[in-house]
């Protein structure tokens, strides 16, 4: 059985407190709990994956739709494009992403691949539960069997209400399986 980790956009300016679009310190919070859980699927054999929002001020100015509603950031090759933290230090894969979700062809390849996929990192009721419902909608259609899981220890927002609304969202809707200890067993 195959495992894999997301760890969704856990970068400089989602988490730092210089950050464009900081969730602060819920986000910084998390990181030892993500730390663990990274070292747990390691230990187990699974893999670990960290997504990266990824922009240019090219793009931004171009009309990218997220300038609606938010300031630019993650811009590829800046500081606040880089993983944060411990995470940094590590040689982790990643896949980049242009807007809140992974790309069709990321999302195929990642139900394809793996039985599990456990979903951390930021920001819990945008980035995080856009790639859930991706994730879920895309095996759901095709008949795959993956089960999907998170460790509410490991995702942060920075809006309370709306990251126990896509706690609830993710768990009663999508039947995420909820991990209840970053020590539980891959």
């Amino acid at each position: 059985m195959k495992k894999l980790l997301l760890v969704i956009d856990y970068q400089y300016d989602f988490v730092a407190d210089a950050g464009k679009l900081t969730a602060g310190r819920p986000a910084q919070l998390i990181e030892p709990a993500i730390l663990s859980r990274i070292a747990a699927f390691q230990t187990a054999g699974g893999d670990v994956i960290c997504t990266q929002d990824t922009h240019s001020s090219q793009g931004w100015k171009k009309g990218h739709p997220e300038s609606t509603a938010f300031q630019i950031h993650c811009e590829e090759g800046t500081p606040g494009w880089a993983l944060y933290g411990g995470l940094k230090d590590l040689d982790l894969e990643t896949l980049t992403k242009a807007s809140y979700m992974l790309e069709a062809a990321d999302i195929d390849w990642l139900v394809r691949e793996y039985d599990v996929i456990e979903l951390c990192g930021v920001v819990t009721d945008i980035c995080v539960l856009q790639n859930a419902i991706g994730l879920y909608n895309h095996a759901a259609n095709h008949g795959l069997s993956v089960q999907f899981r998170l460790c509410p220890a490991c995702v942060a927002s920075f809006n309370a209400d709306n990251h126990q609304w896509a706690l609830n969202y993710m768990q009663n809707t999508l039947g995420f399986k909820f991990v209840d200890s970053v020590d539980e067993a891959v």
